[in-house]
């Protein structure tokens, strides 16, 4: 049940429905603190204009902590800026202003967004609301824990790979990542530019279609935005045609654990012998790529991102005997150590005489990858693959590395390459843990990859 659809009817019936709404969500945001999905609470916030012709005007929602709202604090998850006051808001954020959302929290996540686990956080790891010994994943955690427990009816996330996606699948929610430069960057903290994306965790395809409709705009501030013509995502939520043709690639599943790999071969056969669908090889020795090629471009990427964080101009500051002494007593006070370690790589991957030989060929290989995909595309509407390899790991098998991270765990990081549309909704359950189904489709388009998405939750939950 969308729940943007479910406010409209009772805020109609009821005048004061909206007040009582967000009283019950900061009580309800009150009740959680142990979970560590927010950072901070957001109360009477000043720059939302009512908007009563919007669809999700009065609705309450949450930020992830690395995207920027006038006046309130933005930590990024990280100490470095734990009194950092934003002077400007995010395009985003200016977006859901003017369509009158209220919002009331800043998720935590993964310092800087570097991190996949929900564990790297500088205010504490954020607790699966399932079971507190598994993971979230992440980076976008909070975000995902505050829409699965139904604190928020939207939250928003950032995606650099699978940031969004991989959490909707370990908590049983819906994570929409858009096509590369339909969401406005300008006023994000940065991960990797050449991969980060803005989107949206939802409990329904509709809502996600809503919010991002309002999401999605031009700005001349992000020299990646795309200025094209409006999608119109939720007017054209329920144009899916079962003469698309859909591509598994049955190597990847290989990849699965036996359980997950059960249920998805099961769905895909059973809930789907109606459609399309292909079972087809994409090519192993690139499966093999994506997480070494990701590594090296986005950890290089975010070195390069992150070069002004000093504690000279802004952010915590310490002192020291020069320049030179102050940046690393800095950094090496207020920065986590997940975040330490991608920037020492980084940074390896870019001396000068590794530049061409790991750097550059690390580029190639992406190009690869992608191209590997475009050919896919031209035979093929959708891509169909798992949401991830499992259910949601425990926190101790992560720790003492009994966890075995495949491939298909680093998969869905093929959509970050190429800026493809991708988007997780719930496939089942492994032991009463979540696990999703994702759906990648061609760049822009958007409006295809979401009325799949709703037609497929629509089928396996009764959802839309």
């Amino acid at each position: 049940m969308s729940k943007i659809l479910d406010f409209i009817t009772n805020n109609k019936k009821d005048k004061d429905f909206a007040q009582k709404l967000l009283k019950d969500t900061y009580s309800k945001l009150e009740k959680q603190k142990d979970n560590n999905a927010y950072i901070t609470l957001v109360k009477n916030y000043k720059y939302v204009i009512d908007n009563p012709k919007s669809l999700i005007n009065k609705i309450p929602y949450a930020i992830k902590d690395n995207i920027n709202a006038l006046d309130t604090i933005t930590t990024g998850g990280s100490l470095f800026f734990k009194n950092y006051n934003s002077p400007y808001s995010a395009t985003v954020i200016e977006n859901l202003n003017k369509a009158g959302a209220i919002p009331v929290a800043k998720a935590n996540l993964d310092e800087f967004g570097l991190g996949g686990t929900g564990t790297f956080s500088s205010y504490g790891h954020v607790f699966n609301p399932l079971d507190k010994n598994r993971i979230t994943s992440g980076s976008s955690s909070g975000s995902a824990v505050l829409v699965a427990n139904d604190t928020v009816a939207f939250a928003l996330g950032t995606d650099t790979g699978d940031s969004i996606r991989k959490p909707a699948s370990y908590n049983g929610i819906v994570g929409y990542k858009p096509t590369y430069g339909l969401v406005s960057r300008y006023g994000v903290f940065p991960y990797a530019p050449s991969f980060d994306h803005v989107g949206v965790l939802t409990k329904s395809v509709t809502d996600a279609a809503i919010v991002s409709d309002i999401m999605i705009s031009y700005d001349e501030k992000d020299f990646t935005s795309q200025n094209i013509k409006p999608l119109e995502l939720y007017k054209n939520i329920d144009c899916f045609k079962t003469s698309s043709k859909i591509a598994v690639f049955k190597n990847v599943i290989e990849f699965m654990q036996p359980k997950e790999k059960e249920l998805f071969l099961k769905t895909v056969k059973e809930k789907f012998n109606n459609l399309k669908i292909d079972f087809i090889d994409y090519p192993i020795e690139l499966i093999r790529l994506i997480p070494s090629v990701y590594k090296i471009v986005s950890y290089s990427e975010a070195v390069s991102c992150y070069q002004n964080i000093t504690g000279i101009v802004f952010g915590e500051k310490e002192n020291g005997k020069n320049f030179d002494e102050k940046i690393i007593k800095t950094r090496t006070k207020n920065f986590g150590k997940e975040l330490k370690r991608r920037f020492v790589i980084g940074s390896f991957c870019t001396l000068e005489e590794n530049y061409e030989d790991i750097f550059l060929k690390a580029k190639k290989m992406r190009t690869l990858i992608i191209n590997a995909i475009e050919d896919v595309f031209k035979k093929y509407d959708f891509v169909l693959m798992p949401g991830s390899s499992s259910v949601a790991p425990l926190i101790d098998d992560l720790n003492s590395k009994k966890y075995n991270d495949t491939e298909t765990d680093d998969y869905l990081q093929i959509a970050n390459f190429g800026g493809y549309p991708s988007v997780t909704v719930p496939m089942g359950k492994i032991d009463k843990y979540p696990i999703g189904i994702n759906i990648m489709g061609k760049i822009n388009e958007d409006a295809s990859v979401l009325s799949f998405a709703k037609y497929i939750n629509n089928k396996l939950n009764g959802g839309d």
